[in-house]
């Protein structure tokens, strides 16, 4: 139900190997697919109501060298609430103060158990658990003037969110890359650090190899985040159930590294 991919490097990077194996994930997530490729100042969004592996467009964005940002979020989708449609379809984005915030989620949250307001600062336009799971986030940041920087109360607003169902959740405010796994371990959510010195790998889902010492700079280092191991050659390590970790620069800035 739904897959997760998530870049946060130091430095603008291709997603291109990453995307390459995520695009076949859609085998099982046929409802659409999504590609966010995020700076400070904005975010450049392509999405789709089809499956990825069948797209013209996200064949293209894999073979784009041009394509390029700190900071990648992606999705493929297996419709569990709301029909499928482009409005549907993730990531879903708000421009905020002159930043864009995206926002992906797979899991299933009970829409009746997650508290609402006709005075929210922000209202889902589509017909999903994940776009107004995210309304919901920005709404309370806004009302309670949460920093973004205050991860220890984002990390219990987004618990507390948790108990509503599952909750897999990647998103972020331009400048660092949030990641909430489930409390209870719901599809999984692991992650690899890449720097130098670079290896050689290969795709899990597709015959490719790389060697990223022809591809990376030596000052490039960062993580890439997935619901399930991309690649062999590299070490993926499985985040903590009901934990937060955000990415910036390339760095860990918050959670623990097991």
């Amino acid at each position: 139900m739904c897959e997760l991919l998530g870049l946060a490097f130091n430095k603008p990077v291709s997603p291109g190997l990453s995307f390459r194996g995520f695009r076949h994930r859609a085998q099982a997530n046929k409802d659409g697919w999504g590609l966010a490729a995020i700076t400070p100042t904005k975010a450049q969004i392509a999405k789709e109501p089809i499956r990825a592996d069948q797209s013209d467009l996200s064949e293209t964005l894999r073979d784009d060298p041009q394509l390029i940002a700190p900071i990648f979020i992606g999705h493929v989708r297996a419709a569990s609430r709301g029909e499928v449609s482009h409005q549907n379809t993730h990531p879903f984005t708000r421009r905020i103060k002159g930043r864009d915030f995206v926002f992906a989620h797979n899991g299933t949250l009970d829409i009746g158990r997650m508290k609402s307001s006709s005075e929210a600062a922000f209202h889902a336009e589509g017909s999903t658990d994940s776009e107004l799971a995210m309304c919901l986030l920005l709404s309370w940041m806004v009302r309670e003037t949460v920093q973004h920087q205050n991860y220890p109360l984002i990390e219990s607003f987004l618990l507390d969110l948790n108990a509503c169902g599952k909750l897999n959740l990647l998103f972020s405010d331009g400048r660092r890359l949030y990641c909430y796994h489930d409390q209870n371990g719901y599809k999984g959510l692991c992650w690899t650090h890449r720097q130098a010195p670079f290896s050689q790998i290969s795709l899990h889902d597709e015959d490719w190899e790389a060697n990223l010492r022809e591809e990376k700079s030596p000052d490039q280092k960062g993580f890439v985040i997935a619901s399930r191991p991309l690649t062999a050659g590299e070490v993926w390590q499985n985040f903590q159930p009901g934990a937060l970790m955000v990415f910036e620069r390339g760095e860990l800035a918050y959670g623990k590294i097991a």
